[in-house]
């Protein structure tokens, strides 16, 4: 079975949102037999660190909700 799987995190201090709380969001296609969410979530954080150059802990999941209450969206 397909689906999507929207998820969503606050950046800390990176240089890409003038060292201020960043958020990011994250949309997938999956197949849902084979998708270790933990898994993905870890992967996603690893990336996500590289890319805004911080340190994992430095990038939370949030949930949809709070991640749309400090968004325009």
């Amino acid at each position: 079975m397909k689906c999507s799987i929207s998820t969503y995190y606050k950046i800390l201090d990176a240089e890409l949102y003038d060292f201020d709380d960043g958020y990011m969001q994250l949309n997938v296609d999956i197949n849902a037999k084979s998708i270790d969410i933990e898994g993905y979530v870890s992967k996603q954080k690893k990336s996500i660190s590289e890319m805004c150059n911080v340190p994992e802990e430095n990038v939370i999941p949030i949930s949809r909700l709070e991640y749309e209450a400090n968004t325009d969206e």
